[in-house]
């Protein structure tokens, strides 16, 4: 005969304790700025033309009026760059502070404030580095924070909810960007100015943003095991950029002394045969070659292991799957730690760049 009266009462104090704005959110998400357009600022208004990396983290936060009925918000200046200056010192950095907020049981889920520039390059770095278990949401912007229409304040909400969101707790890295989900391998950066300005060519978004909710398109995968940064700086790895008229000079010229070479390729990689003679060269010295596409998009898979689709007499190149070549650069950084056979890497590249 009690049930009822207790239920009324509980029901009545949760009710009075929302009213009341006391109830606090079930999500911690732990915000970390490191620059970008996102925290640009210029006099003006304009959407074009501003300094990159100067507004500090908590105006951001700022910018997200009723943020707080989604998560309780931490954060913290990591650096404050366009992210064209993001380079290994900033990633070990930002990968270290990444870490830390994982490894704290109070926190939900992670956001990265980043310019757009490189945003993908990050995003695959910590998708091959960074703790597993929480979910880590790069965001960025198309206009700076002062312009007119700043697409800034939506953005960082969305990548506030996806990582406050339960369904995200086991999808690692993504990226959100004007209302859209994506996965680190796939995504990358198609427009110069539009607020559109990503994309995943090959297999498309895995979500968007269009409620209070994320909503996912595809199931949670499991992640590939965390690859291991050592201490000692990474390896060079150069990009060789393939066009018409490409000469063996330029191949040697652009990889110096390089422990790895990616070739951006025309086609589905190959170069010309004049660089195919210089590429192996490179082969027998030891060097690591890995073919790419240099539209960004497209599978090159282990069949096709040569610098050129139709010379099965070339040198032996890994596939570099579905990586660009900036993705693809990363991922034999930090293969090369170590001394691997072209097998070996081919392995990792079908194992990380799928």
């Amino acid at each position: 005969m009690t049930r009822w009266p207790r239920r009324l009462a509980f029901a009545a104090t949760m009710f009075c304790t929302a009213a009341a704005g006391v109830a606090q959110p079930a999500s911690h998400v732990r915000i970390l700025a490191t620059g970008g357009t996102i925290a640009g600022s210029n006099s003006d208004n304009s959407s074009t033309s501003y300094k990159s990396g100067v507004v500090p983290v908590s105006d951001l936060v700022k910018s997200m009026p009723g943020v707080d009925r989604i998560a309780t918000i931490s954060s913290e200046q990591v650096a404050n760059v366009p992210s064209g200056d993001m380079d290994e010192t900033l990633w070990r950095k930002l990968m270290g502070r990444v870490d830390a907020a994982a490894a704290d049981p109070a926190v939900s889920g992670i956001v990265i404030t980043h310019g757009t520039d490189t945003l993908e390059e990050t995003a695959y770095f910590l998708h091959l580095a960074a703790s597993r278990g929480k979910p880590i949401v790069l965001v960025g912007s198309m206009r700076p924070s002062t312009a007119v229409s700043a697409d800034g304040p939506q953005n960082l909400m969305d990548a506030v909810r996806v990582a406050a969101a339960p369904e995200a707790a086991s999808r690692g890295v993504m990226v959100v960007m004007n209302d859209t989900i994506f996965d680190p391998v796939s995504v990358t950066k198609v427009d110069v100015r539009r607020v559109d300005a990503f994309a995943a060519p090959s297999r498309g978004p895995i979500g968007d943003v269009l409620r209070q909710a994320p909503a996912f398109h595809v199931p949670a995968t499991p992640l590939p095991a965390a690859l291991t940064v050592q201490a000692a700086p990474l390896p060079q790895v150069a990009i060789v950029y393939a066009h018409a008229g490409m000469t063996g000079d330029d191949v040697r010229r652009t990889a110096g002394n390089a422990r790895g070479v990616v070739i951006a390729g025309v086609g589905a990689g190959g170069v010309s045969s004049s660089a195919r003679d210089a590429l192996r060269e490179l082969v027998k010295r030891g060097v690591a070659v890995v073919r790419t596409p240099r539209q960004g998009h497209g599978d090159l898979w282990g069949s096709q292991r040569t610098a050129g689709t139709d010379d099965e007499d070339g040198p032996r190149t890994v596939a570099g799957r579905n990586l660009t070549p900036a993705k693809a650069r990363i991922l034999l950084m930090l293969a090369l730690q170590q001394p691997r056979t072209p097998d070996e890497l081919q392995s990792l590249f079908d194992r990380y760049g799928v």
